[in-house]
């Protein structure tokens, strides 16, 4: 089966690269490099796919380096707009942070589109799988929004590589699919996890 069609604007994904199989492990997460991440825009107007940057991510040293970066823009490139969108040093950040949360969450991180801010956003929006939010990453959220109470937003965001505006999105979505209850009181931290949780196991505040 090929791989789904891009979305019109911006999209990111990560894909394995051929070569020598070098397994580099962070906490109980091993990942496989090397690994391709790209930034693809479509132009919405055609479906054309108007720039196509490829970063080639590869263990050296012991630990995971840009390696190799490709760039194609067949009807020229629009510098200004590539300056506001793209940035250099995203595609290790992605490897390096945003793997790592998405293989820990039960997420199969070759079949989901990254979020789009900055390159390859990893900022505005949350991870996806095609689409929508997986229970078991929403569990995952709740459960660490939970365990971490006030502060929680900004110490998720840094470890997600996203805003903390997208980590409240995420827990009001876990509440809105029946993951975590109500908090005690408006604007206030707390709430448990309920039946419909991943695991099956509530847990109390």
């Amino acid at each position: 089966m090929g791989a789904a069609p891009r979305p019109t604007g911006i999209s990111s994904r990560v894909t394995p690269a051929e070569g020598t199989r070098h397994p580099w492990t962070t906490g109980d997460i091993t990942i496989d490099l090397p690994v391709i991440v790209d930034w693809v825009m479509v132009e919405p107007s055609t479906g054309d796919e108007a720039v196509r940057i490829e970063a080639r991510v590869d263990l050296v040293d012991g630990r995971p380096e840009i390696v190799e970066m490709s760039l194609a823009a067949e009807a020229g490139l629009d510098l200004a707009a590539l300056q506001a969108d793209f940035r250099w040093a995203t595609p290790l950040a992605v490897v390096t942070g945003l793997l790592p949360q998405l293989i820990a969450a039960g997420a199969d991180p070759f079949a989901v589109d990254i979020p789009i801010t900055g390159f390859p956003a990893v900022a505005s929006q949350p991870v996806r799988r095609r689409g929508i939010l997986s229970d078991e990453f929403l569990t995952t959220i709740a459960r660490e929004y939970l365990a971490r109470r006030r502060g929680y937003a900004q110490s998720m965001a840094k470890d997600y590589f996203v805003t903390p505006r997208t980590v409240v999105s995420w827990v009001e979505k876990a509440r809105a699919r029946g993951l975590l209850s109500a908090p005690p009181s408006r604007g206030a931290v707390g709430g448990h996890l309920t039946e419909s949780a991943a695991d099956g196991t509530p847990e109390e505040t």
